[in-house]
């Protein structure tokens, strides 16, 4: 446990690192309550942080996190990140319930950007910006964030990857992983910076531009604004929007193949196939409808709207320019479909990711196969590499705890809160898919604040167990994880 521990104060360490642009926006501002707040979070961290390195010195030699305590170590730091990161929502006042601040902060890291705050217009700048940085640092994972650039503490970062990466597989793309997070964050950062400048060519201020290019490459969601993206009444700032929604629910791994000039290899991924195939289609259906049945009149804005809507719930991101409550039954039906799907692996969006429902369609066509040539032999294999037994176990496994999961929070949901099954199952949909807006009372334009505490709770856990692929929170609750040397 010492490893562990020592680990958690050189994590609170970073962290405290974390919340200098919040106190440096704050002292830009002069906002008195958001400086006392950020420096009292920051001294925090920096003591506590280096009271348990100095403790657990002895064990700096033997930091090689075994696999076993990998899923403790990284179920455990989300969890006090987010535990942490309420701290200044509570110390500003903003979010005075801790259930509160601890479910905003939770759905920053998560990136899942459902809120219980109503008017966040009214909400210190400082405050504002640590809710989008949060998002930006859950992106790609704020554990493989620190190992990534600080490879000299000896964490086996493959196996954290394994625990916190959204999505079934981890590719290589250096030598070490270290290299390939290295290049993941590269490609992360250059597209939030080529953002926040295509932002502030449409006429957006740098502080707003940073806060959304920030929770659109985390395909977080959360906004300056109550009324989100409306609010710019721009269709350049929706389509710069739209575009980078896209590109942030693509597996990472693909630009690096782009790069390096292999456009066709890019073009013929499964994965990143069935990703465009799936955004055309249902921006197709939902344009249609709109016509047809919604009161459009105009085709462009049709288009635009239903382009923004479907990549903001495909990738998870969760910024809203319309009430689509109000849509017809069709667009709402293919929003929950959206909401399950996701993005793509290795990418920042959350759901069951398109690379899972790929997998699962070629199990379905191998079983109607063997149903008519019982002797036949037809291996799974994506993009020509043929996917061991294990992997689709743990796909089926995967998909069974996320069905669970669904029907098993709603039910706890609905003990506290009898908001009704349409709010309450797509609140908890919403949440394990890192969505943010669900349907009816967890619409667009309205907050999760008229939850209790207990339903919160809830909700923000199974943000977390979300995030974390499920597996991952789930299995420290489990006996058999406490029994030496089963894990």
């Amino acid at each position: 446990m010492k490893r562990i521990a020592y680990f958690y104060g050189i994590f609170l360490n970073l962290m405290g690192a974390c919340f200098s642009l919040p106190l440096i926006t704050a002292l830009i501002y002069m906002e008195t309550s958001s400086i006392r707040a950020f420096s009292l979070v920051i001294l925090f961290c920096l003591a506590a942080g280096s009271l348990l390195r100095r403790l657990c010195r002895s064990s700096i030699d033997s930091l090689r996190i075994k696999p076993r305590e990998t899923y403790l170590l990284v179920a455990t730091v989300w969890l006090i990140a987010s535990a942490i990161g309420a701290l200044p929502y509570m110390l500003t006042g903003a979010l005075p319930n801790f259930f509160d601040a601890f479910f905003e902060t939770a759905s920053g890291f998560t990136t899942t950007g459902a809120t219980v705050i109503d008017g966040v217009e009214a909400l210190p700048r400082a405050v504002l910006i640590w809710r989008s940085l949060s998002q930006w640092l859950g992106g790609m994972g704020i554990i493989v964030l620190f190992v990534a650039f600080l490879p000299s503490f000896g964490i086996k970062a493959r196996n954290i990857a394994a625990a916190e990466t959204p999505g079934p597989t981890v590719t290589k793309l250096s030598s070490t992983f270290t290299g390939t997070a290295q290049r993941l964050y590269i490609a992360y950062i250059i597209l939030t910076a080529a953002m926040l400048l295509l932002l502030m060519a449409g006429n957006v201020s740098f502080y707003d531009s940073l806060n959304h290019s920030f929770t659109t490459m985390a395909t977080g969601g959360f906004s300056t604004y109550s009324n989100s993206i409306a609010h710019f009444g721009s269709n350049y700032v929706t389509w710069v929007i739209t575009i980078f929604m896209f590109l942030a629910g693509t597996n990472f791994e693909l630009f690096f193949v782009l790069f390096s000039g292999s456009i066709k290899k890019v073009m013929k991924n499964e994965e990143f196939r069935l990703y465009a195939s799936i955004v055309f289609a249902a921006t197709l259906l939902i344009s249609i409808s709109l016509m047809t049945q919604g009161g459009y009149t105009d085709a462009f804005q049709s288009l635009t709207d239903s382009a923004f809507q479907v990549m903001t719930i495909l990738s998870t991101t969760g910024y809203a320019t319309v009430d689509f409550n109000l849509w017809p039954t069709l667009c709402l039906m293919l929003i929950v479909i959206l909401m399950i799907i996701g993005g793509s692996s290795s990418s920042t969006a959350g759901g069951i990711k398109v690379i899972r429902l790929l997998v699962l369609s070629k199990l379905l066509r191998r079983e109607v196969s063997l149903k008519l040539h019982e002797r036949s032999v037809n291996d799974i294999r994506v993009n020509r590499h043929k996917l061991l037994p294990e992997t689709l176990s743990f796909i089926i496994s995967f998909l069974t705890m996320y069905i669970f999961t669904i029907l098993l929070g709603t039910l706890a949901v609905s003990i506290a809160d009898p908001a009704g099954i349409i709010t309450n199952f797509t609140a908890v949909l919403s949440c394990i898919s890192n969505v943010g807006p669900g349907l009816d009372k967890v619409g667009p334009t309205c907050t999760f604040s008229f939850y209790s505490n207990f339903s919160k709770f809830i909700l923000s856990f199974i943000m977390i167990a979300g995030r974390l692929e499920l597996s991952t929170l789930f299995i420290i609750f489990t006996p058999y994880y406490w029994k030496p040397g089963r894990v």
